[in-house]
């Protein structure tokens, strides 16, 4: 396998390319193995949860995100006729695995294939994209191997002299930019990044006077439709739902610790070890400016999700992952750093990436242990506040025999309601092939389309809640027409109430 050649002016490490893409090869297929191990037992998650059960309806999009990681699990699940969690995470191995080669692509066309071979290495290693995001059901797994797509065709277009004008290459750009729209909003900024450098570099301008670039936007722009269609139909719920989100919370004021406190939780996204060097080489490639291009390239598509995601937490709230897509394009830059560093240097970063491997390993299976089996007592857990974090990952199978044992549902008329779109999303990953399942709450996100709760005047609920979301009589009472006692369940781990769960059951629904 023949990997890009080192373009001049760069050094590089004394790896050939040959052997640098057999490494790459090689590190790919070990983390796959360990994606492979993870998604075996790892318990399903709550967002994975909520996906697996809308998934199952098929939408034009829906309301969190664009519709490409749900089209994927639902076709998915249909095609083998099963739900089992291993077997819905897999295209998503499978896209962490090709996102790895990706970047090993990028960063050998870019600098070589000693820095790719590194780009490699740092993204497997960095938890978010490592794991997270390269082995559970997200919508981000499907959006990083189409950013690095584009980069990858975009890279090959504008800094290779003679292919700026071929059509099909342009095409192909628009195609995998429309497949990052598709996958989560966060593709309007790859677009944007990539009008950026093309608007700040001399040859970009030049480039922006063909057609080519100009058919790459019409492409991109097609594939969004579905998006814009639903939206148009569902009065621009999902704009004004992902567009709202960054200013709750902020309390209506200015926080001046907010970004310190968002870049904190970024670095621990990305382990503090790699976040540090990845701002700093993305820094000096931002100080630089223009003259490199192909530093540029990574630097114009990097700065907006981090820039944007960051500067709303002066005001707002904003989620550590939400600058991911960013930090994505910081890699490259810091494999051609390790690329031409000194041979000790790049000792020094073997053995690190060494031991963060197995610190991960190690971390991954403690997480799974726990969550399976709850393996450490109250007493450990009091180091850790108390609480135990990986509750959110607790089967809930266990509510299925007790329903039974209750003789519910007792006919064809009753539907699952719960109050937080949350556990509405387990049940309904639990139950929702054989009993609908509403959310009944203000914030309900896509089951409100899902199952219009209009459509169920006069069933019988059976209600499941977290205590204090189901003891109000006076507001259940408005949409029954009348309420009985249920007993009540709780999941239980390692001997001790992990969920409580309270019970009641309603007649009558008055939607």
């Amino acid at each position: 396998m023949q990997s890009p050649a080192l373009p001049p002016g760069y050094p590089g490490a004394d790896l050939k390319a040959r052997s640098a893409g057999r490494w790459a090869l090689a590190i790919i297929a070990i983390a796959t193995l360990a994606r492979l191990g993870l998604a075996a037992v790892l318990p399903v998650g709550v967002d994975e949860a909520y996906s697996i059960g809308i998934a199952r309806q098929f939408s034009p999009s829906y309301f969190d995100h664009p519709p490409l990681h749900l089209w994927l699990v639902g076709l998915w699940a249909k095609l083998w006729g099963s739900e089992d969690l291993l077997l819905l995470r897999l295209p998503f191995v499978a896209l962490g695995a090709l996102s790895s080669w990706l970047i090993y692509a990028l960063g050998a066309r870019l600098f070589g294939a000693a820095a790719g071979l590194w780009s490699t290495v740092i993204f497997n290693l960095a938890p978010v994209f490592g794991l997270a995001h390269g082995a559970l059901i997200f919508p981000d797994g499907p959006l990083l191997a189409a950013a690095l797509a584009t980069a990858l065709v975009v890279a090959r277009l504008v800094l290779v002299p003679g292919t700026g004008w071929r059509l099909g290459w342009w095409a192909l750009a628009g195609l995998m930019s429309g497949l990052a729209l598709l996958s989560k909003y966060h593709g309007v900024l790859l677009v944007l990044g990539m009008l950026l450098f093309l608007l700040t570099t001399r040859e970009g301008r030049r480039w922006l006077l063909t057609p080519g670039p100009w058919l790459a936007a019409a492409i991109a722009v097609a594939c969004f439709v579905p998006v814009l269609v639903w939206n148009a139909q569902h009065d621009w719920a999902s704009f004004a739902f992902q567009i709202g989100r960054g200013r709750v919370g902020g309390g209506g004021g200015v926080r001046p610790l907010g970004p310190i406190e968002s870049l904190l939780s970024q670095a621990v996204y990305l382990l503090p070890w790699i976040a540090v060097p990845l701002g700093t080489f993305l820094v000096r490639g931002m100080l630089s400016g223009p003259a490199n291009a192909r530093r540029w390239l990574l630097v114009c598509l990097a700065l907006l999700p981090i820039l944007i995601f960051t500067g709303l937490t002066l005001a707002g709230r904003g989620l550590p992952h939400w600058q991911m897509p960013g930090w994505l394009f910081a890699v490259p830059l810091l494999g051609e750093a390790l690329a031409n560093a000194g041979r000790i240097t790049r000792r020094i970063a073997a053995w690190v990436a060494v031991l963060t491997a197995l610190a991960l390993g190690a971390l991954a299976t403690v997480v799974t242990m726990q969550a399976r089996w709850g393996s450490f007592d109250q007493q450990t857990l009091q180091l850790f506040g108390g609480s135990d974090p990986t509750d959110a990952l607790l089967s809930w199978e266990a509510v299925r025999p007790e329903l039974a044992r209750r003789g519910l549902p007792a006919d064809d008329r009753t539907f699952i309601g719960t109050f937080n779109w949350v556990r509405a999303g387990e049940l309904n990953a639990l139950f929702g092939t054989e009993i609908p399942v509403l959310c009944l709450c203000s914030d309900a996100r896509h089951f409100d389309y899902l199952n219009p709760p209009e459509a169920y005047a006069g069933w019988t609920a059976i209600l499941i809640g977290m205590p204090g979301h189901i003891d109000d009589d006076a507001a259940l009472g408005e949409e029954f027409a009348s309420l009985g006692p249920l007993e009540d369940i709780s999941l239980s781990k390692a001997g001790r109430v992990a969920v409580p769960l309270r019970m009641r059951l309603g007649s009558g629904f008055k939607p």
